[in-house]
Parts: structure tokens; sequence; C-alpha cells
């Protein structure tokens, strides 16, 4: 955080500076601890500040406003602190590098226009990077980090326009955190490698948006919030150990969420609720992975792919275990699982339903419920302990059920006009219980 030391305790070169021109150039170097670099440039079209800062406790600031500015600081040491503003800037640019330990840095641009930018680096252990951008206008915003206990923050705040957000973490202990709030075309990409990261990303109330989170090692956790957002995507890749990911898609429409887990223990919850049009894909490969997904809205479709051991899939209302989810129109749902003590537990309500099913394994388990019109389960569960379940209440039902292993339960249940039902076991204790009504 910057902080502001008494005027006796600073070994200046230069102590503040202050413009008010048509073009203003300001350069200040320090060498030593506990210096005070301080600028403010007011009403200056092109301005100018670079302040360069090597020691421990070292303070930069600059202040720019009414201007098409650049700030460059760079601070080399321990405990360091920079801070930028911008305020009133026009395709204005701030650029702070830190190398060190403990150091911080922070960001700010206000009320601006055309593509201003800001880049933050630092390399160390111990680090915190912030920056803020409000009322800006064609925004970019970027952070490197390299060391262990880092943080970064981002926040683009409204009205927005073609904001882009990007958070890179190397190390260990990381926090990166990007928020976009009605935004026009906000992108947010979040990288992170290393061990217990943790990123969240949040847009909300705005279009277009595209929400990326990369995170490699171990105990990763990811936030992802797209609320009342339109044709936004969120993808997210998990590779480690002990992953879980939120992701939240309501009160949108045409939303996609795409979540990719590869390690052990891992969780995912998606929500999509009152989203039209909107899609939600799975994919976990590793140990003692569980699905939860929850859509409330129109037109879905949920893919879930299962490879490992102990995976479950409920699709929630609200989380597990059992419950279900998709309700409105158009649904379709698809399960894939392949490993262990495997569980899918569905519930699919008026109209348009599908539930394609594949378990291949021992302990499968799968009970769908589909209510409504135009309603197509089909199946097939190939190992050990297999339970099929289909129960279809309205018209145009179609079931199949083939199942290869031993003690296989079958078991469908169709009420309404035109069902067809084909059950076929092979192997060992099966049972087969069909009523069409």
């Amino acid at each position: 955080m910057f902080k502001l030391k008494p005027l006796a305790a600073a070994i200046l070169v230069m102590v503040s500076a202050q413009a008010m021109a048509d073009d203003s150039t300001s350069i200040q170097n320090q060498n030593g601890d506990s210096n005070i670099a301080n600028v403010t440039q007011t009403a200056a079209s092109f301005s100018t500040v670079t302040q360069q800062q090597t020691g421990t406790g070292n303070d930069a600031m600059t202040l720019q406003d009414n201007a098409t500015s650049t700030i460059q600081q760079t601070q080399v040491g321990e405990f360091n602190a920079g801070y930028a503003e911008q305020l009133f800037e026009n395709g204005s640019t701030i650029t702070q590098q830190q190398a060190g330990t403990f150091n911080n840095t922070h960001a700010s641009q206000s009320v601006g226009a055309g593509s201003g930018q800001v880049l933050q680096q630092q390399q160390g252990n111990g680090n915190s990077s912030i920056i803020f951008q409000d009322n800006q206008d064609g925004t970019t915003a970027t952070t490197h980090q390299q060391g262990e206990n880092n943080e970064a923050f981002i926040e683009q705040l409204d009205p927005g326009v073609g904001n882009t957000a990007t958070v890179v973490q190397f190390g260990n202990t990381n926090y990166g955190t990007a928020e976009q709030v009605f935004h026009v075309g906000g992108q947010i990409n979040i990288n992170q490698s290393g061990n217990d990261n943790y990123a969240y990303g949040d847009q909300r109330n705005g279009e277009g948006g595209t929400l990326t989170i990369t995170q490699q090692g171990g105990a990763n956790g990811t936030e992802v919030w797209q609320e009342s957002q339109l044709a936004s995507q969120a993808t997210i890749n998990q590779i480690g150990q002990t992953n879980e990911t939120v992701v939240d898609q309501s009160f949108g429409a045409n939303n996609v969420a795409t979540v990719l887990q590869v390690g052990n223990l891992n969780a995912i919850y998606a929500d999509q609720y009152e989203s039209i049009g909107s899609s939600v894909a799975l994919y976990q490969q590793g140990t003692n992975n569980v699905h939860f997904t929850y859509q409330s809205g129109d037109s879905h479709v949920l893919t879930a792919n299962s490879v490992g051991t102990g995976n479950k899939v409920y699709a929630s209302e609200w989380q597990g275990p059992k419950a279900g989810g998709q309700y409105g129109s158009t649904q379709t749902a698809t399960v894939y699982q392949n490993g262990t003590d495997n569980v899918a537990n569905f519930t699919q309500a008026d109209s348009y339903n599908e539930l394609y099913f594949d378990q291949n394994g021992s302990d499968n388990i799968l009970i769908a419920d589909q209510r409504g019109t135009s309603n197509l389960a089909q199946g097939s569960s190939n190992g050990t302990g297999n339970s099929t379940e289909y129960i279809q209440s309205g018209s145009l039902n179609v079931a199949y059920v083939t199942q290869g292993g031993n003690g296989n339960i079958a078991r469908i249940e169709q009420s309404g006009t035109t069902q067809l039902a084909t059950v076929q076991q092979i192997g060992n204790a099966n049972q087969a219980t069909v009523l069409q009504q």
C-alpha cells in the first residue's frame, strides 16, 4: 500500500514536481532508503513521468489530470510502494515494474477515453498489485507476477466499453482477481501456475464478455460469476490436485460455460439459473470427482464426462446429493462416466427432453426423471452392479436400456402417448420392469 513518509525521514533527489503546461516531462532517479518521489501534472496535454528508485522503503507517486499521459515507475528493493493515478485522461499509459520483496503497486485510471493501458510487473516474494479503472472507454489492464504469496487485483467499473484484463502469476499461494461491471466487450484472462492458487473472475450486467481461467498446480480454486450477461463464455482449465470450480451464469442469455479438470479430488459447481439458450460442458479425469449443475430456463444443453474413480453427477437444486436439474424447455443431457463408483442423477422437466448416458466400470447407477413432451432416454451400462431407472411422463416417449455385466437392474416407466421401451440385459442377476400406460 502506498504510504507517504514525513519529509524529515526522506533522502530526496527531487521531492515534488508541479507542472501546468502544454507538454510536461518529469524524470526522478533515487538511490537509497526511505525516499519519496511525488509528481503532479495538471492540464498538460502530453505529460510524461519517469520514476526510478533503488533501495528499501521507497515511495513513488504520480498524479496526472486532464492529459494524454505516460507514467513509468521502476522500483528495485524491499518494501517499496508505487502509486500512479490518471484522471480525465485520453489514451494514457501506466507502467509499474518492481523487483524485490514485499513491494506494492497501485494504478488508477478514471473518467477516460481512448485506449488507456496499465501494465504491472513484479518479481520477488510477497508482492501485491492493484489496478483500478473507472468510467473508461477502451481500457486494457495487465499484471505479471513471479514469486511467492503474490496478489493481483483488477477492477474495471461502470460504464466500461471494450475492457480487457489479464492476470498472470507464477509461484506459490497466488491470488488473482478481475472484475468487470457494466462492461460492453470485456475480456478477462487469468493464468496461474504453482501451488495454492485462487482465481476470481466477475462479469456483470454486460454483453459479449469472455472469461478464461487456467490453473496448474495443487489446491487450486476458481470462482466465475457472469450474472445478467448476454453471449458470455467462461472457460476454466484446472490441472493438478484438490481443484474446485464454481461457475454462475444466472439471469442471462446464450451463455456457455466449459470446465476441464484433470487431477485428484476435483469438484464442479455450475449454475445457469433463468438463463436462456445456455450450455454447460463439464469434463473430469482423476479421483473423487463431483459434478453439480443446475439450469433453469430455456434451450439448455448439458454435457458431463467423467473418467476416473468415485465420479458423481447429480445435476443439482441446489447441489447434492440427489435432487436434479434442467427445467424449462428444450433440454438435452449427455453423461459419460468411465471408472469406479459412478452415479448420475438427472431431472428434466417439460418439454423436448432427451437424455443419453454411458457408464462403463463398476457400481454405476443412473436415475433419470423426464416429464413433459417428446422425451427420449437411451443408455448403456457395462460393468458390475449397474442400475438404470427412467421415468418418463408425457407424450412421444422412447427409452432404451442395454446393460452387460453383473447385478444389473433396469426399470422403465412411461406414461402418455406413443411409448416404446427396449431393455436388453446380458450378464448375471438381471431384472427388468417396464410399465407403459
